[in-house]
């Protein structure tokens, strides 16, 4: 197959620093036309179908099992190299929402201001992008929103409309940069760490479960005045970016050693990628028959992928009755439909032990080999507890 550099003209000699924003939720199809005219896109797969799973590996480069990190009470190891270890100035910033949740789940990276960071500088800013409650909604749970909500063209509206609150946001980032007279030397990236649902497959709404092309598939922009604003043909992962970043800003050492590739080098043009889905229950089922409550790792190419379930079959009826009529979130949204339509929807959805979408380009057999391959080296991450205001912010999102 032949290769090719997907970031091929970039005038790398100029690039001093690194700015990253990742919009939340915004799946591949809702790229806003004035994002991807700024710069080279992309199709890039998820490492995970949620944050707390996919910021992880966008910071160390690395496919979820060999980062650990499954929810928002753990947090990578000090072992472990990051973006934020980088021999320039880093950090992390929350754009919209407050607390500290991503960032204690980064082992507390530190914040930095655009507005006055020292060259050279990687810095990684996290919007809501699409992530629910939608416009006009921010004072209800995502719960209390979709239940307010019956008609799908509707949710979908609101989503649109969410997502482009979050490209002004985006355009005003880049706003600080102009000002600053960084642009010439700024690679600017713009992506997001997993989709959304909206409707597809029976009636499912947001991400984290079940695993599906409209959670994997996210757009990724680079930004910088010698790229061109052409849709590049490689496939991308999340891990890509820690060694892209460090090969820019950091070439003084060897290039960590993780899961992604430089896209500053030749590679196949869809290489198979890895994609976590793991939901965990509350940690009194830790170590039960009910841990996980939902596990479906995932390999996908451009065109589509396999969903390999590997949930345990007595736990599949429960995480799908509980998906459709008490999560408040996913499969509990039917459009109007009945509650029996519902849990139909959602049972026959889940009791599926593979699915494929899409026509992928390896076979089904290569897909199991390369899931057992990367879940075979495991890493544990550091336990850590929530306080209250944490757990209260993370229910107004959907997660309970």
């Amino acid at each position: 197959m032949e290769r090719n550099v997907p970031l091929r003209g970039l005038e790398t000699n100029s690039i001093d620093n690194v700015y990253v924003f990742i919009a939340d939720s915004v799946r591949y199809d809702a790229l806003p036309q004035r994002v991807s005219d700024r710069g080279r896109s992309f199709k890039m797969a998820a490492a995970a179908l949620c944050t707390p799973q996919a910021m992880p590996s966008i910071a160390t480069g690395m496919d979820a099992p060999h980062h650990g990190v499954t929810w928002f009470n753990e947090s990578l190891t000090n072992s472990l190299p990051t973006l934020f270890d980088l021999d320039v100035t880093t950090g992390y910033n929350e754009v919209v929402w407050e607390g500290r949740a991503v960032q204690d789940i980064l082992n507390d990276p530190g914040t930095v201001d655009l507005e006055t960071a020292d060259e050279p500088f990687v810095v990684l800013e996290h919007d809501n992008g699409g992530h629910s409650p939608y416009v006009g909604y921010k004072d209800h749970t995502t719960a209390e929103m979709f239940s307010e909500i019956s008609d799908i063209e509707q949710l979908r509206e609101l989503y649109l409309r969410t997502v482009e609150k979050s490209t002004d946001r985006f355009e005003q980032r880049l706003q600080v940069l102009e000002r600053r007279g960084l642009l010439d030397n700024t690679l600017v990236i713009y992506l997001a760490d997993h989709g959304e649902l909206l409707g597809e497959h029976g009636g499912f709404v947001g991400h984290g479960l079940p695993a599906a092309p409209e959670v994997v598939y996210v757009p990724a922009v680079f930004i910088h005045d010698s790229l061109d604003n052409k849709h590049g043909e490689t496939f991308l992962h999340h891990t890509d970016l820690f060694p892209t970043i460090q090969s820019l800003v950091d070439d003084s050492k060897p290039v960590v050693d993780c899961d992604g590739q430089s896209l500053l080098t030749a590679l196949e043009p869809d290489r198979p990628v890895y994609t976590q889905g793991v939901m965990r229950p509350n940690a009194k089922y830790r170590d039960t028959v009910l841990d996980p409550n939902y596990d479906a790792p995932s390999i996908w190419t451009a065109d589509g992928g396999y969903v390999i379930n590997e949930t345990s079959k007595f736990v599949l009826p429960l995480t799908a009755m509980y998906d459709a009529l008490f999560s408040g979130y996913t499969g509990s949204f039917g459009g109007g439909q009945s509650t029996s339509r519902k849990l139909l929807n959602t049972i026959t959805h889940y009791l599926a032990s593979e699915r494929t979408y899409g026509t992928p380009s390896i076979s089904k057999s290569e897909a199991r080999q390369l899931t057992e391959r990367v879940a075979s080296v495991t890493v544990e991450p550091e336990q850590r507890s929530l306080d209250e205001e944490t757990k209260e912010h993370l229910e107004q999102l959907g997660y309970r």
